[in-house]
């Protein structure tokens, strides 16, 4: 039963909107729950850090 309650709030709360950019967005968050191809690790990749101690140390060693 709580499912279904969480459903039709949702549904509520998305008939309120009449922002056409937050209606998008929801959307965008839509169509990416459904992408089979949506991973984790995936995730994790496109948000990996670059390593900046190279260019730090040289920067450092030309002051």
């Amino acid at each position: 039963m709580e499912k279904e309650n969480l459903k039709i709030d949702l549904v509520n709360r998305i008939h309120q909107i009449d922002d056409l950019t937050k209606l998008t967005a929801i959307q965008t968050i839509l169509d990416t729950l459904e992408e089979d191809n949506f991973s984790i690790l995936e995730k994790h990749d496109a948000l990996e850090p670059e390593d900046f101690a190279g260019y730090i140390k040289e920067w450092i060693k030309n002051m």
